[in-house]
């Protein structure tokens, strides 16, 4: 029978709930194939770790992702782990899959190293074991037609452990599955309407409203309207309420009244003031009649004015609530004090986005070097993230949330301004984006190669300028080498497959038959294998792989993909430029920014 949450009140009981397991091998594929892969006969069991390594993954995964999302119940779930660990025989397959989930998510939030100093793995090899797992255990689970929280839990914090790893188009059709079985389950309509006790319901909150607002922004990285689905009329599930972890538990006859103090849920509460203020917004534009497109297109100085006064209220709002209760030296409290004012920064360019200038002439100089201030300062706040040493349980939280559009503004400004105020403190923090995110360098996906490209531009307009060519030589920055490198890689690969590609048949046959003798003499294609070298996903992938293999099929990394990127390799920037008919010289062009949305949601 399927675990529903409720049954997690009594974990030992619930675990003893494993009448079905002996079937497992008979349970009939329910289409989990259409979303991960079709393996619902695989026996999961000898995959668990030893229990001295689950209390290890179970506390990593309490520490640094449970007080960024809440969407387990920590203190419920904790004996239930405990048992688990001591008899896999008796795990029923919701837990199972959560099990795995939770496995693969501790995975995720560790660094390389500390994956080797603490397990004796790399990262690579434990996250590919642990995330394959969680997708077996699913199907077992039956997660498409499943009514159990706990499935639908072990879906979400898989969601969030391949995030990373697919591309967003992929991760936001797999949070749409999952807001699907949470809307089939009645999550979006709170459960003090449907009669549920209060634990369940306060559960059900945090369920939702962490996968609604992941859906946000997965849409947002898709080039869609970030908040087009969100919903907050009479009924709609409330946001959870700002209370401890230990002031809840099942069986609980009533919620206690919300806390005006700092509680364990302060960082996630933070985020969903945050989702209400733009809830707020989006009313507001409904009534006007208005698209959410317009949040950042076409609207008028009176609206972009009116926009700022409200994000100042809020950021007071936000300060009173919350911040200036926060100890910096306290992780969880620096993380929500970064986060908050991040956030409040990306609103502010946003609300100014330079993809609504209809020419660079004719911005004002004051609406210009407000966004140029604005993009600086979010890029400092995400190396910030990722490099503050109090944050780093918390550094995996960073690269989902890249502010690729400010990071786009400060390169083009730099390509056509390259003395602009500030611009060596910009080519500083270009470099810290390059060093803490590899795989930008390695170039895995379109928007990697596109900004490396404008990167390269802006870098060589940068080193031609009069006054850098007077203080003479320096030395290459090693970043923008390892982007040369790449890109010049990228050039020889393509030009030897249309060199294969205009030679006869036979030529082709006979080559690639004396490839497959020696492969000493072939292509170097390591930029563009999935290695543990060079895969900053840590996912550890061959080029022996099929047709059916769910990993490629997810990441769409066949030929004609290669093919595309190194396309887009060898692509100058016009692509990205759009021509302003009143300027003089491509350094004056407007950003397509449409065409950076493809390029990122791919």
């Amino acid at each position: 029978m399927e675990m529903h949450y409720e049954k997690l009140n009594t974990p030992e009981d619930a675990l003893d709930d494993s009448s079905t397991d002996a079937s497992d091998l008979d349970t009939p594929d329910d289409g989990f194939d259409l979303v991960l892969s079709s393996q619902s006969g695989t026996n999961t069991s000898f995959r668990h770790p030893q229990p001295e390594r689950i209390q290890q993954l179970w506390r990593v995964y309490v520490e640094n992702i449970d007080p960024l999302t809440k969407v387990v119940h920590v203190p419920t779930l904790q004996p239930a782990i405990h048992k688990a660990a001591s008899n896999f025989g008796t795990i029923p397959r919701g837990f199972e899959a959560l099990l795995f989930a939770i496995y693969s998510a501790a995975v995720m939030s560790m660094k390389h190293g500390e994956c080797n100093e603490k397990f004796g793995e790399p990262r690579e090899t434990l996250l590919s074991r642990y995330i394959s797992a969680t997708k077996a255990a699913l199907s077992r689970a039956r997660f498409m037609s499943t009514a159990s929280l706990v499935v639908l839990q072990a879906l979400v914090i898989l969601i969030h452990a391949v995030r990373d790893i697919y591309e967003p188009r992929a991760v936001w059709s797999l949070t749409g599955v999952a807001i699907r079985i949470a809307q089939s389950m009645g999550l979006e309509r709170d459960g003090i309407y449907t009669g549920l006790p209060p634990f369940e319901a306060e559960m059900r909150r945090r369920i939702w409203w962490l996968l609604k607002t992941h859906d946000f922004r997965t849409a947002e990285l898709c080039g869609l309207p970030k908040f087009r689905d969100l919903d907050t009329s009479a009924e709609s599930t409330k946001w959870p309420t700002n209370i401890n972890d230990d002031q809840i538990y099942p069986g609980m006859p009533s919620l206690l009244a919300e806390s005006n103090t700092l509680t364990d849920l302060v960082f996630v509460a933070m985020r969903y003031e945050l989702a209400n203020l733009a809830a707020g917004h989006v009313a507001r534009f409904r009534r006007q009649g208005k698209d959410l497109n317009q949040w950042h297109l076409h609207s008028s100085e009176d609206d972009r004015s009116e926009m700022d006064r409200v994000f100042k209220d809020f950021e007071e709002i936000l300060e009173t609530k919350y911040l200036r209760y926060c100890d910096p030296s306290q992780p969880l409290h620096l993380m929500t004090m970064l986060v908050a004012r991040l956030a409040s920064n990306n609103v502010r360019f946003l609300t100014h986005h330079p993809r609504r200038w209809v020419s660079i002439e004719q911005t004002p100089l004051s609406e210009r070097q407000g966004v140029w201030e604005v993009s600086i300062k979010l890029l400092e706040q995400h190396i910030m993230l990722q490099t503050n040493p109090l944050l780093k349980r918390y550094a995996w939280y960073a690269p989902y949330y890249m502010q690729w559009h400010a990071f786009i503004h400060i390169l083009d400004t730099l390509r056509v301004n390259p003395l602009v105020v500030d611009s060596e403190k910009a080519w500083q923090l270009i470099r810290n984006m390059y060093e803490n995110n590899p795989d930008m360098v390695n170039m895995r996906k379109p928007i990697h190669v596109a900004v490396g490209n404008l990167c390269l531009k802006a870098y060589n307009v940068y080193m031609s300028t009069p006054q850098h060519t007077k203080m003479g030589h320096s030395p290459t920055p090693e970043f923008i080498s390892e982007l040369r490198l790449h890109r010049d890689m990228a050039k020889n690969k393509k030009q030897a497959r249309n060199t294969r590609s205009s030679q006869p048949m036979e030529l082709v046959n006979h080559a690639q038959a004396s490839n497959r003798i020696n492969t000493s003499e072939s292509t170097d294609l390591t930029p563009f294998q999935h290695s543990p070298a060079s895969d900053g996903s840590g996912l550890t992938q061959t080029n022996n792989f099929s047709e059916n293999d769910p990993f490629w099929f997810v990441q769409g990394l066949d030929d004609n993909q290669f093919d595309n990127v190194v396309d887009t390799m060898n692509k100058d920037l016009d692509a990205t430029t759009a021509q302003d008919p009143r300027a003089e010289g491509s350094a004056t062009h407007l950003v397509n920014w449409k065409q950076w949305d493809a390029w990122l949601a791919e």
